[in-house]
C-alpha cells in the first residue's frame, strides 16, 4: 500500500499543555492518556473521539505536546479542559498554545516559557587568558555557548552549553 502524498494527508496541529496537580509526583504517561481518552469519550462520544485523532508526541511528567487533527483543535481543547483528576489526584490541564509544527510549538511555548526574548550574539567568551567558546544566544540571564573544546559537547550529547550570566564574565 502506498503512502499518501503530504498534499492529500489531513493537516495536524500541536497543542502544548501543562499539568497542575495536588501531588508532588510526576504524572504517568499512560494514566494521563487514559484520563484524556475517558474525558473525550464522555464529552464527545465515539465519533467525536475518532475525529480528534489524539497522539501524545512528548510528555515529561508535567507538560507535553499533543498532536490533533487541524479541524478538531477546539474539540480537543474542550475535552482536555474536562480532565479533573488523574489516578485520584486532582489535576488541571493548562493549554499554553497551539501550533502547526512541533518545532514552532517548542520554540513558542516550551523553550521561552517565563524567559525574556532571545537575542542572537556572536562573541568570544574567555576564561582568564584562555578562549572558552562563542556565545550564540542570550535568553534573559541565560547564555548559550558553543565551546571550543568539542569533546565537551560529545560527552554531554548536546549542541551547546547553557550558562547564566553569573557563571561567566563577558569581555567585548
Amino acid at each position: 500500500m502506498k503512502i499518501l502524498p503530504s498534499s492529500l494527508r489531513e493537516k495536524k496541529r500541536y497543542i502544548v499543555f501543562g499539568l497542575i496537580t495536588e501531588g508532588e509526583d510526576p504524572v504517568d504517561r499512560k494514566a494521563l492518556l487514559d484520563e484524556i481518552f475517558f474525558a473525550t469519550q464522555t464529552l464527545l462520544g465515539d465519533v467525536g473521539s475518532s475525529e480528534i485523532g489524539y497522539r501524545l508526541m512528548d510528555f515529561d511528567g508535567s507538560r507535553g505536546i499533543m498532536r490533533v487533527n487541524a479541524g478538531s483543535v477546539e474539540l480537543a481543547r474542550a475535552a482536555l479542559a474536562t480532565v479533573y483528576a488523574i489516578k485520584g489526584t486532582r489535576t488541571v490541564i493548562i493549554i499554553h498554545g497551539t501550533s502547526g509544527t512541533i518545532r514552532a510549538a517548542t520554540e513558542k511555548y516550551i523553550v521561552t516559557e517565563n524567559i525574556a526574548s532571545t537575542n542572537i550574539l556572536s562573541m568570544q567568551i574567555r576564561n582568564g587568558n584562555n578562549l572558552f567558546g562563542t556565545a550564540v544566544r542570550r535568553k534573559g540571564e541565560e547564555i548559550d555557548i558553543i565551546p571550543d573544546d568539542r569533546e565537551v559537547l560529545k560527552r554531554g550529547n548536546t549542541r551547546y552549553l547553557s550558562l547564566t550570566s553569573s557563571d561567566i564574565v563577558i569581555n567585548r
